[in-house]
């Protein structure tokens, strides 16, 4: 349980921490809401869709400044107990927001994603911010261009204003790394925020920023946004080109976005979608694909829904919190029966796959840099050189098998829906964590799934649970529509963290 998560956790950052790129930044610019309680106009600002904020800024009814301003506030009252964003430069984004104050008086065309406030997460590029990975052997990796899913969305209006906290090169259980620390749950500090954009999860629980970015291999974006409350999602492989990569081939690893709605997801992926020469793998549309917004309606949709199944091990307290959800994509037209895919033997071939991909993204840096790294990147990288030929295949012909078998499946259902997570947060140093099964999230990269994990409930402990939405390749707009039935029917967005125990930590 987590009745008093302040009297729980309340150590500040360890020393040994790298301190943020620009923080002093935070401290240094006076925000003019924060020398009152929580203004209206602040909490009012920060809790609107990105869609919101931007049509609003678009037309000048709100400037870019007073909104930029309006999350440096929330930034400055909370980031310090979440240690979400890691690296932040405020004096930079509040320049960027005056500039398009300018641009838009001066009748300059707008983008989509005009003004808004975004947190990147620390394995992408972005000028002027270190790529870090969260080891300390690349705390100096200064990049010399943007990721290209970065730069459509800085082209398209967004300003970026820090980078998120991640694990080491994306791998374990807890964000949590040598170089930043531990990123703590909004809704629980003594537990975890999810793995591994855990960073970006709890920065947009906070309403730190309106949008973030996730990498996802297995279950990286959908793990935090269950825990956290918010949307996190994986798309088919191509959907976002991966420029630079390198592992340009790989299918598992992908990049998705991050939000507090599903429609920001829709949003963001209308900018960020679309084909580049220097990404061999590209989805078969284009951003034409998320233009219009979403509306929520299954009608004749047929669902798989299934979140007690004998295929995973899920405790009750989640599946408890996730009973409405049937009711409510019912209630949206669509066709909802009992039932689910026997692909759980994929397990198997887990572990393998996470090795390989180990050595795909993190080889280069255990060449280069070796016991300057962690245990764990150590470890799965060495495991990977010493897997033989054989042992390769035999996790390939289980992944077809499995293939197959889901292929078959979604010859009579449109979309599968089970819990995100097997359990609820947990403490990170829980002696039972080895027990949790995440084979809920690993089948998507596994056979090239678009999936989500959207709000769906609350334990009784108080702590978030996701929905997970599953479809075939390419319907990504389709997992987009049922994530927002169930958003519009359950309204779980509207359920903050606990800020007067999180303004308690910070006046402490």
């Amino acid at each position: 349980m987590c009745l008093n998560p302040i009297a729980q956790d309340t150590d500040v950052l360890s020393a040994k921490h790298e301190p943020a790129l620009v923080w002093e930044s935070l401290f240094s610019y006076h925000c003019p809401h924060a020398s009152s309680p929580k203004g209206q106009l602040t909490m009012n600002i920060t809790r609107q869709s990105a869609g919101v904020l931007v049509a609003e800024m678009r037309t000048g009814r709100l400037r870019c400044v007073e909104v930029m301003e309006a999350f440096a506030d929330r930034i400055e009252r909370y980031n310090s107990r979440v240690n979400a964003i890691i690296q932040l430069d405020l004096v930079k984004a509040l320049d960027a927001a005056a500039v398009a104050d300018k641009a838009r008086d001066a009748g300059q065309a707008m983008g989509p994603l005009f003004g808004l406030p975004v947190a990147v997460k620390d394995n992408y590029d972005v000028v002027g911010f270190r790529t870090t990975y969260g080891a300390p052997a690349l705390r100096n990796n200064w990049p010399d261009s943007d990721s290209l899913h970065i730069a459509r969305m800085k082209a398209a209006g967004a300003i970026v204003v820090g980078k998120t906290n991640m694990p080491e090169f994306a791998f374990g259980e807890d964000t949590d790394n040598p170089l930043w620390g531990r990123t703590r749950n909004p809704y629980c500090l003594s537990r975890t925020a999810g793995s591994s954009s855990g960073g970006s999860g709890a920065a947009l629980a906070l309403d730190l920023v309106a949008l973030a970015d996730g990498s996802d291999l297995g279950g990286s974006t959908r793990i935090p946004a269950s825990w956290c409350n918010i949307v996190g999602y994986r798309p088919t492989t191509g959907v976002v080109p991966k420029v630079p990569s390198v592992a340009p081939f790989d299918r598992l690893h992908v990049m998705g976005p991050m939000a507090r709605r599903v429609d920001d997801i829709r949003l963001s992926l209308s900018v960020v979608c679309g084909r580049d020469v220097r990404s061999p793998i590209t989805a078969p549309f284009g951003p034409q694909e998320f233009a219009a917004p979403l509306t929520g309606n299954l009608a004749g949709i047929r669902i798989s829904f299934s979140v007690d199944s004998a295929m995973f091990r899920i405790d009750s307290s989640v599946t408890d919190a996730l009973t409405a959800c049937a009711d409510v994509l019912s209630r949206a037209g669509a066709r909802v029966t009992d039932a689910a895919p026997d692909v759980r033997f994929l397990a198997r071939s887990q572990p393998i796959f996470r090795a390989l991909c180990a050595a795909e993204y993190a080889g280069w840096a255990v060449d280069e840099h070796g016991l300057e790294l962690g245990h764990l990147i150590l470890d799965l990288v060495g495991q990977s050189r010493r897997l033989t030929g054989y042992e390769i295949e035999r996790a390939n012909m289980m992944r077809v098998k499995a293939w197959h078998r889901m292929a078959n499946f979604f010859d009579s259902y449109d979309l599968v829906c089970w819990s995100t997570s097997s359990g609820s947060p947990f403490a990170p140093d829980m002696p039972g964590l080895k027990e949790f099964d995440w084979d809920t999230v690993c089948i998507s990269p596994a056979l090239d799934l678009p999936s989500i994990s959207v709000p769906a409930g609350f334990t009784q402990d108080g702590l978030p649970t996701g929905l997970h939405i599953l479809g075939p390749p390419g319907s990504d707009r389709l997992v987009l529509e049922a994530a927002e039935a169930i958003e519009r029917g359950l309204q779980m967005w509207q359920r903050n963290p606990p800020n007067e125990k999180l303004e308690l930590a910070v006046s402490k």
